[in-house]
């Protein structure tokens, strides 16, 4: 298997048996989760100073503000900054490394940043600025993960000519 094979992301990544399954069920992340599972992507915001916040906490760091509203994003970015991973650190990763993980700037959340990865890619092709769509990975009946693949070049020009 040449290097680039091995560094090509699968549609579907990590999430096997062995793997701890995120909590689903916190009353700060359930409407993200909801969200996910309707394929949609849902960013919180604060209701009092509208700052928007990834992850979901109870508290604004800007205003120290309760009030949280979620907004639906459209659920397209740029690449931030990521990571590879070139070894499994446990054992339901072992089939997926090398795999990136990735800080998503969504376009349409005042910057809100979301960590998660970039499929359909070779690695070494990531780079910082890199436009990306969100996609469903179905884990189970009760979890649905956002990643994320590159906008082609043709779906950027059309993205263009809607706006």
């Amino acid at each position: 298997m040449s290097r680039g094979e091995r560094g090509r992301n699968p549609i579907v990544l990590i999430f096997d048996e062995q793997m701890a399954r995120p909590r689903v069920d916190d009353p700060d992340t359930l409407p993200f989760w909801e969200g996910c599972r309707e394929h949609r992507l849902v960013v919180q915001q604060c209701a009092r100073c509208g700052e928007y916040r990834f992850a979901p906490v109870p508290l604004c760091h800007c205003c120290q503000s309760w009030e949280t509203t979620w907004v639906e994003s459209a659920g397209r970015g740029r690449v931030y900054t990521w990571t590879v991973t070139p070894r499994a650190i446990q054992a339901g990763t072992a089939s997926a490394v090398p795999y990136n993980t990735t800080v998503i700037e969504l376009d349409d959340c005042g910057g809100a940043l979301i960590t998660s990865n970039v499929l359909d890619i070779d690695n070494d092709q990531l780079r910082p600025g890199l436009p990306v769509e969100v996609v469903w990975d179905d884990v189970s009946d009760d979890v649905t993960v956002p990643r994320f693949r590159p906008v082609s070049y043709s779906d950027r020009e059309k993205a263009n000519d809607e706006h």
